[in-house]
């Protein structure tokens, strides 16, 4: 295996884990967290929880969107082939009407991520700008979550791209994961 190859798979599982971070721990603290710490605990104490599990959250949200952004500048810049085949920076061997498409789907997910980004960042800090958003955590945790639903569908379209005449090959060569 070429060793592009293998950065383009390290990157690839980077961004997949740090989605898998940023979105399953929220969806944890909204829907088990907050209503088992609302059901069992006093003011004060989820007060406490709170604090404390926001100053290890937020570091771990700081790492998450540095390697988000990473791996996902990567796989959005640098183009690596397979047999001829584009495997990241797919967009750059795309049609006009596919790479219209492609731009504005990740136009859109990038939106969402930043919004993400924010929201995470705001949920799990200390700052006093953002209490009114700590305040109203499970609002907020929500609207993360449907951040991620609208970044989750926007990524499941760009892999199916390009729309045209299926995976764009050179010399008739369809990569094994392509066929």
């Amino acid at each position: 295996m070429p060793a592009d190859l293998i950065v383009v798979y390290i990157m690839r599982w980077i961004h997949i884990a740090c989605a898998t971070i940023a979105i399953g721990g929220p969806f944890f603290i909204r829907f088990g967290l907050m209503p088992a710490a609302t059901r069992s605990l006093d003011e004060q104490a989820r007060a406490r929880l709170s604090e404390s599990i926001n100053a290890r959250w937020r570091i771990i949200v700081y790492i998450v969107i540095t390697l988000f952004l990473i791996s996902g500048l990567y796989s959005f810049l640098v183009p690596t082939r397979v047999n001829g085949v584009l495997v990241s920076a797919r967009w750059k061997d795309f049609d006009d009407a596919d790479k219209k498409l492609y731009h504005m789907l990740i136009g859109i997910k990038l939106l969402a991520a930043f919004g993400i980004f924010f929201l995470a960042s705001a949920l799990a800090g200390r700052t006093k700008t953002f209490a009114p958003i700590r305040a109203n955590s499970k609002t907020f945790v929500g609207v993360l979550l449907a951040l991620a639903a609208v970044l989750l569908i926007c990524s499941s379209w760009l892999r199916f791209l390009p729309t045209n005449h299926g995976p764009v090959v050179a010399n008739n060569v369809v990569p094994a994961g392509l066929k």
